[in-house]
């Protein structure tokens, strides 16, 4: 067994669902040109950290002095089947959100692993380890690793797992056997692109983040347009419309990661109930959950526009007295649901 081969058995045992190796030679042509292409017609929105370092996102080999193979990773994180109430006055997170905050949980297993290459290689390597972090084009390096194939709607989608993984990457200064690119079989499917609710993929594998639903109730820190606001149904983080459909994503294995497994009082919580969690216990809930990234005022904004999207007259008063006390963002947000409501 050579050193490729016992790192993805070791990688196996530590956890992770797929692991494959790649390069860092620069991406291709066609790759670098539709990146910067997409820049410059301002579909990354307000992410202004995707324009910086663009040469090494482009180049891996950039990333460091030295750096030479990387290692990628993918994990399993499905919840299996998910129990959604069918009423407006119920909150829908986004699948990725159920459970422990992946973030830590990928990047202390990529510790593991860069521990286990360095005693197999007598301590002479140096590495460096990303989890959706730093200059590096996660799901391009995945699948030129192996790992599946960048979807139509942009996600990296697995045979075995669909699009319901995270990933992650050691970069190193040592040469590794590497992995055959992964062959992209969406063919001639379109459901995911017919099934987004603010039509953000405008075209095969590009997507308009300043339309997509996971961008305006995460990434985003401002205002949600109010002509997307109705789009948002009862999502209060993020959205998975796109992989719901995905042919890839059903009869998906629940995740063998126990701390990935949905935590059951974040489904479909009573929008009343979440607002008042949100307002007053935010951190003793999402402490350990992804959903602490939006903040407290990000999370009331999102929960405020699903209020009026349900169109219920009894969360008038919540509403109301939000409009006396939160800041500019939150009070236009709640003027906006009262008129959805009272309407």
């Amino acid at each position: 067994m050579n050193l490729s081969e016992k790192i993805k058995a070791k990688g196996r045992e530590i956890g992770f669902s797929r692991i494959g190796i790649t390069d860092t030679s620069s991406l291709s042509e066609k790759n670098e040109r539709r990146y910067r292409e997409w820049l410059a017609g301002g579909y990354n929105a307000e992410m202004e950290f995707l324009k910086k370092d663009v040469d090494k996102r482009l180049h891996p080999a950039m990333l460091f002095e030295g750096a030479r193979t990387i290692v990628a990773v993918a994990i399993n994180y499905s919840p299996g089947a998910i129990e959604l109430q069918s009423g407006k006055d119920y909150s829908v997170i986004s699948r990725y959100a159920l459970g422990y905050d992946y973030h830590t949980i990928i990047s202390d297993k990529l510790v593991l692993l860069l521990d286990y290459i360095r005693s197999e290689v007598g301590g002479r390597v140096s590495g460096k380890i990303y989890c959706d972090s730093g200059s590096l084009m996660e799901k391009t390096v995945a699948e030129r690793a192996g790992l599946g194939w960048i979807g139509k709607n942009s996600l990296l989608i697995t045979k075995e797992f669909g699009s319901w993984v995270f990933l992650g990457e050691i970069v190193l200064d040592i040469e590794l056997e590497g992995d055959n690119k992964s062959k992209n079989l969406c063919s001639d499917c379109n459901l995911c692109i017919q099934s987004c609710p603010t039509g953000a993929i405008i075209a095969p594998g590009k997507i308009d983040a300043s339309r997509c639903i996971s961008y305006l109730t995460v990434e985003n820190k401002g205002a949600i347009p109010e002509k997307l606001r109705y789009a948002l149904g009862n999502r209060v983080f993020g959205c998975d419309s796109c992989q719901e459909v995905c042919p890839f994503n059903s009869n998906v294995t629940q995740t063998k990661e126990p701390l990935f497994e949905p935590d059951r009082k974040l489904i479909a919580v009573p929008l009343d109930k979440l607002f008042f969690l949100a307002s007053n216990q935010f951190s003793d809930w999402f402490r350990d959950s992804t959903i602490k990234r939006v903040k407290r005022n990000g999370l009331l904004r999102n929960i405020v526009v699903a209020i009026g999207n349900s169109e219920n007259k009894k969360f008038v008063p919540l509403l109301k007295g939000m409009c006396e006390k939160a800041n500019a963002v939150l009070q236009e947000h709640a003027e906006w649901a009262i008129s959805r409501v009272v309407s």
